[in-house]
């Protein structure tokens, strides 16, 4: 990587830190992409399933609040 690169990397980094300095919205950032990891993990493996199906099928088991 080059210097300005670098330099870019660590600029985001320590915005991120600063936006995510308490656990509480750290744990948010992490629920807001979870279900996308999945949906990209499950395809991947050539079983693709729709982020809203995944939605449906959470809000049903009750199993992440606030989806």
């Amino acid at each position: 990587m080059t210097k300005r690169q670098i330099s870019s990397v660590q600029k985001g980094l320590a915005k991120w830190q600063e936006r995510h300095a308490d656990i509480n919205s750290l744990r948010k950032a992490y629920r807001e992409k979870i279900l996308k990891w999945v949906a990209d993990s499950m395809e991947f493996e050539k079983e693709p399933v729709d982020i809203n199906r995944l939605r449906e099928l959470l809000k049903k088991e009750k199993i992440v609040p606030g989806l």
